[in-house]
C-alpha cells in the first residue's frame, strides 16, 4: 500500500511539469507578446523572477514566486539546501560507516528513528528551535538571503564576483542535494535499503 502511495505521489509530481493546454474555442483578439522563461520556454516568465537574484533563471512552474517575499523564500531555500546537503552525507555515512560496538544497528534511516530514544529527538528539536528563534528576525528582515548569521563574514572579505560565484555553487549544490535526499528517501522507503 505504501509503495503504491509513493509511486502515485511521484507520478503526480511529474505531471506538474506538463505544458498548460489552451482551451478550445477561446481566442484572444489582443495578442500580447509575453517574455518566456529561460528554464521553461513554454511558460511565461514569472513577474518577480527578473534575473536580479543569484541563480534565477525563471523556473517557477507552480507560481510560488507570487505568493510572498522572494528574499525570505531564497533564505528558506538556502537553509533547506544546507540541511539536504548534510542529509545526503548522512545517508551514505549511515550505510557505510558504523560506530564501534554499534555494528548491528540499522543503516535504514527510517528504522534508525525508532532506535533513538525520545529524549534524543527532543534534544535535537530543541537545538533546531533555538537556532531558528535566534535567527528569526534576521531571516525575515535581512536584505541578503545568505546572511543567516554564520560564515557570512568570510564572503564579505571576497570580491563581489568571487562571492557571487560561491553563492551560486552553494545554491546549485543545495538544489541537487534536495532532489538527491528525496530520491534516497523514496528508494529506502520502497526497498528498505539505499543500495
Amino acid at each position: 500500500m505504501f509503495r503504491t502511495f509513493v509511486l502515485a505521489a511521484a507520478l503526480a509530481c511529474a505531471c506538474a511539469f506538463q505544458a498548460p493546454r489552451k482551451l478550445a474555442g477561446r481566442t484572444n483578439s489582443v495578442a500580447v507578446e509575453a517574455e518566456m522563461s529561460k528554464s521553461l520556454p513554454f511558460l511565461e516568465k514569472p513577474e518577480k523572477l527578473d534575473g536580479s537574484m543569484i541563480g534565477d533563471v525563471g523556473f517557477d512552474p507552480m507560481g510560488l514566486s507570487n505568493q510572498g517575499d522572494l528574499t525570505y523564500m531564497r533564505a528558506a531555500e538556502i537553509k533547506h539546501g544546507r540541511v539536504a546537503m548534510l542529509a545526503t552525507v548522512g545517508f551514505f555515512v549511515a550505510n557505510f560507516m558504523h560506530i564501534p560496538g554499534m555494528a548491528g544497528k540499522a543503516g535504514n534511516p527510517f528504522d534508525a528513528l525508532s532506535e533513538v530514544p525520545l529524549a534524543a529527538h527532543l534534544q535535537v528539536l530543541f537545538l533546531i528551535g533555538t537556532i531558528e528563534f535566534i535567527h528569526l528576525n534576521k531571516t525575515f528582515t535581512s536584505d541578503e538571503p545568505w546572511d543567516l548569521g554564520w560564515g557570512s563574514d568570510r564572503l564579505n572579505s571576497m570580491t563581489k564576483e568571487k562571492a557571487d560565484e560561491l553563492k551560486l555553487k552553494e545554491l546549485k549544490n543545495g538544489r541537487l542535494a534536495m532532489i538527491a535526499t528525496v530520491g534516497m528517501a523514496v528508494q529506502t522507503a520502497l526497498f528498505g535499503k539505499l543500495f
